[in-house]
């Protein structure tokens, strides 16, 4: 066992810087780790700071793209609107008169039979183009679907038989009857007459 033999002034003095070193090191410890935790949640403040970024980022680019897809619907809207305008400017160069055609149309339609809309329509098949008037119309407050059906076909025969009305037509077909959900005694019906001065 060594003995110490240094005078007791010597003594307290190396354990007085025994102890301040290591209190040095344990502030030095302390510290690092108190650095550390301060850089850490400076990392952890960054990180959601450039999520909640990223999240409104990508809302706006969510926005974009719905804009994007209204603005390239609405171009084509715009195209489609043209391309009809420009068929209108040329059929109504043809010389038919709409008025009168529309009068004879409303003086032959019966008292059971009242129009609902009436529209111009353009098909082109292998490459030739055709234009149809369409009527969308309905009959009803019979007493048998019998006899709505005879009113239909006997309205159809008139417009067929109207020289004045028929002469620009090449033919009238029935495109389509059906009976109005909730209504029994109501039909809806179509009929299309294809215009033959396209031709």
């Amino acid at each position: 066992m060594p003995i110490n033999l240094l005078p007791e002034q010597l003594k307290k003095k190396k354990n007085t810087e025994w102890r301040q070193n290591f209190r040095r090191v344990i502030r030095g410890f302390v510290f690092f780790w108190l650095i550390l935790g301060v850089f850490w949640l400076f990392l952890i403040i960054r990180a959601g700071y450039f999520k909640r970024k990223l999240f409104v980022l990508d809302e706006e680019l969510k926005t974009s793209s719905s804009q994007l897809k209204d603005i390239d619907g609405l171009i084509q809207r715009k195209k489609e609107l043209d391309e009809f305008l420009i068929f209108l400017n040329q059929y109504f160069k043809k010389g038919i008169s709409w008025s009168e055609k529309l009068t004879m149309l409303s003086e032959l339609v019966p008292r059971e039979v009242w129009l609902k809309e009436i529209s111009l329509r353009k098909e082109t098949k292998e490459g030739k183009e055709s234009v149809f008037l369409d009527v969308f119309a309905a009959v009803g407050y019979l007493d048998s679907d019998e006899e709505m059906l005879n009113k239909i076909n006997n309205f159809l025969e008139a417009l067929k038989n109207n020289d004045g009305f028929f002469k620009d037509f090449d033919n009238l077909s029935l495109a389509e009857i059906k009976k109005v959900a909730g209504k029994d005694k109501v039909m809806d019906f179509k009929f299309s007459l294809f215009l033959k001065q396209w031709i």
